[in-house]
């Protein structure tokens, strides 16, 4: 143990984690509903493009980083994240990750940086590949430069929602059991959404786009986007992704402190 504690590179670490966060069948559930999500949209992207005409080609990216972030990429997280502070140390991997990174924060870094890889693989990547198919099948169509931009932003939605979900699940689900997690995580996701709501039209739509994770991750999307773009938008977006990720982190150090305490 000791040897491969010393020839294992960070890099191992986060690939550990990655592996780590597939575990159980509700994670091959998660990865089989991405890949049929996929493989539906690169249909669809397809039929769009080469029929022309008005058909929405360049939507289908972007609807496409949607089904699949909140259709198996958020089941994929939930998977992942449920118990795992908790099993991580009855199993030893804690200590495995502390002992080669020599601090708590290399064990955090790559068990949510894990998480954070295998979702931009499969959201991300899925995205990708549906846009690329529309783009390749749109090379001879007036529409090419619109599906372009359009895969890009869907692109860029996919990989934030991969970066910021990963530590959100963690803090929400990793030190508590399945259920309770399950409905702390739905409250940090929900319960914002329907308290901008109740605010829309008091504060300015400025704000209110970048108070809660996903209108954060559409209007990141939207300053990208065909006809939309805004680089100050995109700023207000990144910058409010990048607080929910950090307060997630602080909440995971948090949850270790009281399981140390416990144990």
């Amino acid at each position: 143990m000791a040897r491969m504690r010393r020839h294992i590179g960070f890099p191992a670490l986060l690939a550990l984690g990655a592996s780590l966060a597939r575990r159980g069948p509700l994670a091959a559930i998660s990865l089989g509903i991405c890949a049929l999500t996929v493989f539906v949209a690169c249909i669809v992207a397809v039929a769009y493009a080469t029929r022309g005409g008005s058909a929405p080609a360049y939507a289908v990216p972007i609807v496409t980083s949607s089904a699949v972030a909140w259709g198996g990429g958020i089941l994929l997280a939930f998977s992942a994240s449920a118990s795992a502070l908790r099993r991580d140390r009855v199993e030893g991997v804690r200590e495995l990750f502390v002992t080669r990174t020599t601090s708590l924060r290399g064990y955090i870094v790559a068990r949510v940086g894990g998480l954070a890889a295998l979702l931009v693989l499969v959201v991300a990547g899925g995205t990708a590949l549906t846009g690329t198919l529309a783009v390749l099948a749109s090379l001879k169509a007036e529409g090419l430069p619109r599906t372009m931009q359009a895969s890009a932003a869907a692109i860029a939605y996919a990989v934030g929602f991969a970066v910021v979900v990963a530590p959100v699940a963690f803090a929400a689900l990793g030190a508590r059991t399945r259920m309770t997690g399950y409905l702390f995580l739905l409250a940090v996701l929900l319960l914002p959404e329907a308290i901008t709501s109740a605010l829309e039209g008091r504060l300015p739509t400025e704000l209110l786009e970048v108070l809660t994770i996903p209108s954060a991750l559409a209007s990141l999307r939207a300053a990208i986007a065909p006809g939309t773009s805004d680089v100050l938008r995109l700023l207000r977006a990144t910058i409010a992704l990048v607080a929910f990720g950090a307060a997630a982190l602080v909440w995971i150090r948090r949850d270790l402190a009281r399981l140390e305490h416990e144990a």
